[in-house]
């Protein structure tokens, strides 16, 4: 590709813009001609900045609309700004994004009809496709590159497939019945799925095979890296327990309660596990066990007594790659951390018991992880596991997705450019 490229990125924050920085990244290695325009949208904005990205937002777009559309978005953005602010936001953002979403609404379905659907759905309601016409006619950029959120960046993919620009999403997780994104009907050019088991679920919800790429998950890229390795060492030998077999409990609240499961929501089944986990490694001195329960809510927990090769992880100093990477075998119920340890070739137990899990989110179903019934079943299960570890199983990954999806992009952009 000899012209000078130019692709519109699009990500919303949380796990959305953690898939798209690494990429950005690698697609800077890959192709150092390429020009990239990064829209962070709200929380992402603050996090792209601190990863040395300049981006865009909502804000720096009002100049696409004209002064009286401008002045009638600002004023919708005020009316709607009250329960809608966050303190990562700057305000002027914030009237932005919502004055042109909410505005988009009026001139769609009439002031009255957009008013009630903003009412019910909130920002669920915005699907800002013009908006975003207006964004490609401006940038003119060759590809298009999202994650699967909905909103803005379902409305970048949209746009582009009506302009006839190339499109990339990255699926974060796995696309299963139900799925908002895997039941869309207007699809990228290119999906960036986790594994194979991810792409056949797309498959089956009517995805042309041919549109589907496995290329793992971006924002796992970081377990690879050998300073995790270095960082679980460290970790061991503070410690103490170098050749012990070290447990990683990785839990979170349960959101609701479920019929099949004699366990309520709340924290009752974490902190069963824990107790369960503590009773069972005092009972081996080759063994280990380190606590770590969700850092949105374990602080909320009351913390148990100390007791021997029993690590209560709390706060960023210990970052969840280290702790994966310092287990031998790690058990869940339904967080993402099950996952990801999978992605790093540790083995994974599940709980399925958990209402989370018989809610839908089934790793044992989905060859993440081993299924353990119950809470009597988990010490026998641990002993069997860590007396013949498995191999790492098929979700495993041993080479960067940003690597992956990076190549995805420079094809299609290169089919652009020569077709």
């Amino acid at each position: 590709m000899s012209a000078r490229r130019r692709i519109l990125a699009v990500a919303y924050g949380g796990g959305h813009i953690a898939m798209l920085l690494p990429v950005l990244r690698a697609l800077r290695r890959l192709l150092p001609a390429l020009q990239i325009d990064l829209l962070a949208l709200t929380t992402a904005a603050r996090v792209a900045r601190d990863a040395g990205e300049t981006p865009l937002g909502y804000a720096d777009l009002l100049h696409l609309l004209d002064d009286s559309e401008r002045a009638q978005a600002l004023a919708l953005g005020a009316r709607l700004r009250d329960g809608n602010t966050h303190p990562d936001i700057a305000e002027a953002e914030t009237l932005a994004y919502l004055g042109i979403n909410a505005l988009e609404l009026r001139q769609r379905l009439g002031a009255d009809e957009a008013d009630a659907l903003l009412r019910a759905r909130g920002r669920q309601a915005f699907q800002p496709v013009e908006f975003f016409g207006r964004v490609l006619r401006a940038l003119q950029p060759d590809l298009v590159l999202t994650t699967n959120s909905p909103r803005s960046e379902q409305a970048a993919v949209d746009a582009a497939r009506a302009a006839g620009v190339p499109s990339v999403a990255l699926l974060d997780l796995f696309g299963l019945p139900g799925d908002a994104f895997a039941a869309r009907s207007v699809h990228p050019d290119r999906v960036c799925v986790l594994a194979d088991v991810v792409r056949d679920n797309l498959v089956a919800a009517g995805w042309p095979a041919q549109r589907i790429a496995v290329t793992g998950n971006p924002a796992f890229d970081a377990l690879l890296d050998p300073a995790w390795a270095q960082r679980a060492a460290q970790l061991r030998a503070d410690l103490g327990w170098q050749g012990r077999r070290v447990v990683l409990l990785a839990t979170q609240p349960e959101p609701r309660a479920h019929p099949a499961s004699r366990w309520p929501a709340g924290d009752a089944l974490a902190l069963a596990m824990e107790d369960t986990l503590r009773a069972w490694v005092a009972t081996r001195d080759d063994a280990a066990l380190i606590v770590r329960h969700h850092p949105n809510h374990g602080h909320r927990l009351a913390a148990r007594a100390a007791a021997p090769r029993v690590h209560l992880s709390r706060g960023a100093g210990e970052a969840i790659e280290a702790l994966i990477r310092a287990a031998d075998a790690v058990v869940v119920q339904a967080t993402t951390v099950g996952l990801q340890a999978a992605v790093a070739g540790v083995p994974v137990l599940q709980l399925r018991c958990s209402p989370a899990v018989l809610g839908g989110i089934d790793y044992a179903a989905l060859g993440v992880a081993q299924a353990v019934p119950d809470l009597d079943a988990l010490p026998d299960a641990l002993d069997a596991l860590l007396r013949a570890p498995p191999p790492a199983g098929r979700w495993a990954r041993h080479g960067a997705a940003a690597d992956a999806v990076a190549h995805e992009v420079a094809a299609l952009l290169h089919r652009e450019h020569c077709a």
